[in-house]
């Protein structure tokens, strides 16, 4: 729940429904001035002039600033530093209006009249109980300021209008016989307001109760005629001669049932949340303070991506879960498929049915075409207050077509690819867990008992599962399958490169799928022929990051090429970013390449690209030893720059530096022998050999 203000009644401030003190007057006064126009600034001038009025002193602005220290010292640590910032000329309260009962009632009771319009009377009536319900008695209510009475004022018309409204809406349902006793009171309250009485007179004429209403309409004659001196108003004189007549426009057009009223479409769609959901708690509170602590105009969208296996869904699953309750409309969720190894991504027509389906829509509702169908869907939302998770997207073009129009509502996207062409999202980046992370993971997932018998075990299975979580789950599900085996069996299969794969296999969880959607949905030719080819002979490298000039020499391509490829690597998750210029891909990854390389590329491109990269490395190397030691005589300073995929000569080549990465270029593709293996100079690591198994450190 957080921090809420309320002054539909007796001032309060709670936190989680606890409350939470805020002494003095013009304490209570400042707070509820900014409340009044949260997300806005308030000039300092307007705030002393309506909370100090006529006792305003000379010190005044130094109290001000007092006082606005004093509250930012209470609500701070419930909300935040920011909760009153400082800006130009004034301040400005930072919490979401549905955190302050009178911008509530006011979104409730807009988004009830929104809902009545487009012909959903159940949905509007709950939303107007839902904004009734928030008065606890008068606006404002001790607090005696000029100012606050006319805002008193101006609440308590909004609130009689909505009450009236609701009493239509009602009427219109055919609840006339229950309406009676709540609107005679009302009635009574407010002698000289005419709509309740007509509301009145309507519900007794259809109760079968005439006389009845027409005496309303004598009481409110000599009521107005005794306080005012006027008579009633046309309205009023034109229904009491309709009742005298019978009039068959009084009558409810069709008989409508009660129980209309009382079932609204809420969706409830949340997958159930993982048990054993570990850490994250900061993408967590990012998550909860974005989607529902900000003060907008419209939908807070945030966009959560990452490679495969990250645990994208399992936190956009575990984060909704915790904020559900804030969306009173309910929670959608669509799977969008994007990386559901034998199925297509679903077309934004597809989700929309899906949704539309979820927002009580039956299938002939449903608009044909893409363009109806999101009008319809903005329609739908634009004044509800739900949560739509959206998961497993493929593109910006898929989503855009999904995102609600109603400001109350909140998103969650996630993604492998960045979404980056939408607007609208914040982003945030999900990488893998840290050792104590993972290693807290794995606890709870296998049995604690196997754990503790075999602690060394389970440090290697954690560390060879290298921070996915989908990996640890897998080693988990299989240690779950062999209760018989030990541990030690999967870190041993585990640590052989040869068959680590092979062991994060089980059921229907596989990092090869995951990986391996990935690679499929690379655009098609001739981008994605590169991006293949380029994937495919990184896999036969070690090296702990690529340059775009190592990754030229490989695939020997011009560095233009080799560049583009790089980059849609990076869109589909199979490389990362290591910094300007550098990518990086994950281990598993680099073994599921490998692989594909074996399958797909001829051993001798294998063998000629893993000897251009010994080329680059070697130059990259001697490179480093002439600017460490210009006047050396070391051997590898007479290797020749003009090697088949050796690179540019030292003045532009990036490969000088603790960044280069000479000191592990590694992998499995050729067989020649090496041709020249010198032994490095001090402070210059070991220089590639091809051996038996390809490019590995020398030693």
């Amino acid at each position: 729940m957080g921090l809420e203000i309320k002054f539909l009644g007796p001032w309060e401030a709670t936190v989680n429904g606890e409350p939470v003190k805020v002494a003095g007057a013009r304490r209570v006064g400042v707070l509820t001035r900014l409340a009044l126009s949260v997300g806005q600034p308030v000039p300092v001038e307007e705030l002393l002039t309506q909370v100090w009025g006529q006792s305003r002193a000379t010190t005044a602005g130094k109290q001000l600033h007092i006082v606005v220290s004093k509250l930012r010292g209470v609500l701070s640590p419930h909300q935040g530093d920011d909760i009153i910032a400082t800006v130009s000329g004034g301040y400005q309260l930072n919490l979401a209006c549905e955190r302050i009962d009178a911008h509530l009632f006011t979104l409730l009771a807009h988004q009830a009249r929104a809902a009545r319009a487009q012909g959903e009377i159940a949905r509007a009536d709950a939303l107007f109980q839902r904004a009734l319900a928030l008065w606890r008695g008068n606006a404002l209510a001790g607090i005696t300021a000029s100012w606050a009475q006319i805002e008193s004022a101006r609440l308590e018309e909004e609130h009689l209008t909505a009450l009236e409204d609701h009493v239509d809406l009602r009427l219109a349902a055919g609840d006339h016989h229950a309406v009676v006793p709540a609107l005679t009171a009302h009635a009574e309250a407010h002698p000289l307001r005419e709509r309740p009485r007509a509301q009145l007179m309507l519900a007794l004429y259809r109760a079968s109760r005439s006389s009845e209403a027409l005496a309303v309409y004598q009481e409110t004659r000599r009521v107005m005629v005794d306080e005012l001196g006027i008579e009633p108003g046309a309205a009023l004189r034109r229904l009491q001669q309709a009742v005298l007549r019978r009039d068959p426009a009084l009558d409810l057009t069709s008989p409508v049932q009660r129980t209309t009223l009382t079932k609204p479409v809420v969706p409830a769609e949340l997958p159930a949340d993982t048990r054993t959901f570990t850490a994250r708690a900061t993408e967590i509170a990012w998550l909860h303070k974005t989607l529902t602590d900000t003060v907008r105009e419209s939908p807070a969208v945030v966009a959560i991506h990452g490679p495969g296996g990250i645990g994208k869904s399992a936190l956009a699953v575990h984060a909704a879960h915790a904020i559900a309750d804030h969306f009173t409309d309910g929670v959608l969720y669509v799977d969008l498929r994007a990386a559901t190894a034998g199925f297509q991504p679903l077309s934004p027509v597809e989700a929309l049915s899906r949704l539309l389906r979820s927002l009580g829509l039956d299938g002939t509702a449903i608009p044909p075409t893409l363009a109806e169908a999101v009008a319809r869907y903005r329609s739908l939302t634009s004044t509800r207050n739900l949560l739509v998770i959206l998961d497993d997207a493929f593109d910006a073009s898929q989503v855009r077509p999904l995102i609600p129009a109603g400001p109350a509502c909140g998103v969650i996207i996630t993604s492998r690819e960045i979404v980056a062409s939408l607007d609208m999202p914040r982003r945030l980046h999900l990488t893998g867990l840290d050792h104590a992370d993972a290693t807290a993971l794995f606890a709870r997932l296998v049995d604690p008992g196997r754990v503790c018998a075999e602690p060394e075990a389970a440090r290697q299975i954690v560390r060879q599962c290298n921070g996915l979580p989908l990996a640890l789950r897998i080693s988990a599900a299989r240690l779950a399958a062999r209760p018989d085996r030990a541990l030690s069996h999967l870190a041993d299969q585990l640590a052989n490169p040869g068959r680590r794969l092979d062991a994060l296999e089980h059921a229907d969880l596989s990092m090869r799928d995951s990986i391996a959607v990935s690679l499929q949905h690379l655009p098609k030719e001739p981008a994605g022929h590169d991006a293949a080819h380029a994937f495919f002979l990184l896999g036969l490298l070690e090296t702990p990051t690529h340059t775009v000039a190592a990754a030229s020499a490989l695939t020997d391509w011009p560095e233009h090429r080799a560049e583009a490829a790089l980059n849609q690597l990076l869109a589909a998750r199979l490389v990362e970013s290591a910094g300007p210029g550098r990518y990086r891909m994950h281990d598993l990854i680099r073994l599921y390449a490998r692989e594909q390389a074996a399958r797909h590329v001829p051993e001798p491109v294998r063998i000629t690209a893993t000897r251009r990269a010994f080329h680059h490395y070697l130059v990259a190397a001697k490179n480093a030893h002439v600017l460490i030691d210009p006047g050396t005589d070391s051997l590898i300073v007479r290797y020749p720059h003009d090697q088949r995929g050796a690179g540019s000569p030292p003045r532009t080549r990036r490969t000088v530096g603790p960044r280069t990465n000479v000191t592990t270029s590694s992998p499995s593709a050729g067989r020649q022998p090496s041709t020249l293996a010198p032994r490095p100079p001090h402070n210059v690591a070991p220089q590639p050999q091809i051996g038996a198994s390809g490019v590995r450190a020398g030693s």
